[in-house]
């Protein structure tokens, strides 16, 4: 039974601040957000929220699984800030895209609550996100790769990580993301920069706070392997974008800037499983990211009944059948990968969440 007398109280509580983070990089953003704010600020990350959350920060980020309680908070805040992150797939190789309108539609609604004096930080580069500053009497700030947006990354390099640079009216800043890559980091990174500048942080305290940065697990991290190899664990979701965007970073991925004692092997190896959800297209989906295969990795090891197309795309390339392994079983690619690898290898590991390719990077993943 509820407290009446803290139920009263509760419904005048104002905090300060209270980011809500939307979108399907969310968790992601939530927490590059949370990693400079908290070196700053009394701050929260939380999935989901209750009336105690209320009396004990000042800033509160609200990874939202639910409407109605990111309106509540929305409503308990003094200043509220919604950051809508890509709505739809992000595509690898262009800098625009846009999602289904439907998808929008809650977020909208959402946006419509914040006040004239809140904030909307919007992905640029998705033109229905970029859209919804139309819906709202809010302030906006905006961010991605293209020209327009006030938060802007330039200059992108590989190495061990992840450089950048950000640019917001003639400031710019370079930022270092350590073993961590891909499109759905930098965007994070942004809008993290975004809620930065709402808080009177610079961009150089941004940055420095994005040094602390690490990502979730499966979140294209690289990570210490057995035999002095590398993972690139992306391991906690695909998308068929995704996955070719991840094939681009392991061809991409310079061997020698991560590790140049460990380099008597310097190979590639795609370790892929099934990409779950496309539909009707599953096939050819399959068969084309096996064709990025063939021109980013030195071997493929494929995991389920879909990919074995990644195979057959690759094969049809011109990659050759002794550098392609296809396995039905997780526990048959563990044991013939641990056989397999060896010092300087760069691994990726790719799948979709319901395949549990997490399996794979614990099993070859550096012991402590």
């Amino acid at each position: 039974m509820s407290d009446p007398i803290f139920s009263k109280i509760s419904s005048f509580l104002k905090i300060p601040y209270s980011i809500i983070v939307v979108g399907k990089n969310k968790a992601c953003s939530s927490e590059a957000i949370f990693s400079v704010l908290s070196q700053y600020f009394k701050t929260r990350k939380l999935k989901s929220i209750s009336r105690f959350d209320l009396l004990r920060s000042d800033i509160i980020i609200l990874e939202a699984q639910n409407i109605e309680r990111a309106e509540m908070l929305i409503k308990r805040s003094k200043i509220p800030i919604l950051v809508v992150t890509a709505l739809g797939d992000i595509p690898p190789e262009v800098d625009f895209f846009a999602s289904e309108l439907d998808q929008a539609k809650p977020i909208i609604r959402l946006a419509q609550n914040i006040p004239s004096f809140g904030f909307l930080v919007l992905n640029f580069d998705d033109e229905t996100v970029r859209d919804i500053k139309n819906k709202s009497s809010a302030n906006v700030f905006t961010f991605g790769f293209q020209e327009g947006a006030d938060f802007r990354a330039t200059d992108l390099k590989l190495n061990g990580g992840t450089n950048f640079k950000i640019n917001y009216k003639g400031n710019v800043v370079p930022v270092w993301l350590e073993r961590i890559f891909g499109k759905e980091q930098i965007y994070s990174a942004l809008a993290s920069a975004s809620v930065g500048e709402i808080l009177k942080l610079n961009l150089v305290k941004v940055s420095e706070g994005l040094k602390k940065y690490r990502s979730l697990p499966g979140k294209m991290r690289l990570i210490e392997g057995q035999k002095n190899s590398w993972i690139l664990d992306d391991s906690e979701s695909a998308t068929a974008f995704s996955m070719i965007e991840a094939l681009l970073i392991l061809k991409k991925i310079d061997l020698e800037k991560i590790s140049p004692s460990f380099l008597t092997s310097k190979r590639k190896i795609a370790v892929l499983g099934d990409v779950i959800g496309i539909g009707k297209y599953t096939i050819e989906a399959h068969e084309t990211i096996g064709e990025k295969v063939s021109e980013c990795a030195d071997l493929l090891f494929t995991i389920g009944p879909r990919a074995k197309f990644i195979a057959k795309g690759a094969l049809e390339k011109g990659m050759p059948q002794e550098k392609i392994f296809q396995f039905d079983t997780m526990q048959e690619a563990i044991q013939s990968l641990r056989e397999e690898i060896s010092q300087g290898d760069l691994i990726l590991v790719d799948g979709s969440r319901e395949m549990q390719m997490q399996k794979i990077v614990n099993a070859l993943k550096k012991e402590k």
